[in-house]
């Protein structure tokens, strides 16, 4: 398998692991999304739930995180190819 295929199937399955682990992290972050609200006044949890930015927040941060993880393991795999 090449590099780009790998890179891309790698990143379909970031997302689709990262979309439900963000709403449950999103969910037993609530006492942080009210103290949040609480201290900015910037409407964080509302009478369904935490705001849908708050699911977007902790969405792109499970994702920027495995991404960089990726890009690390990534250059360190090259890194070792090309010193030796």
């Amino acid at each position: 398998m090449t590099l780009p295929l790998r890179i891309f199937f790698v990143m379909v399955s970031i997302v689709l692991i990262a979309a439900p682990l963000s709403i449950l992290t999103t969910i037993l972050l609530l006492p942080f999304w009210s103290w949040i609200e609480a201290t900015t006044g910037i409407e964080s949890i509302g009478h369904s739930g935490p705001a849908e930015w708050c699911y977007a927040v902790v969405f792109l941060v499970m994702v920027a995180s495995a991404v960089l993880l990726l890009l690390a393991r990534l250059r360190s795999e090259r890194g070792g190819k090309n010193a030796a």
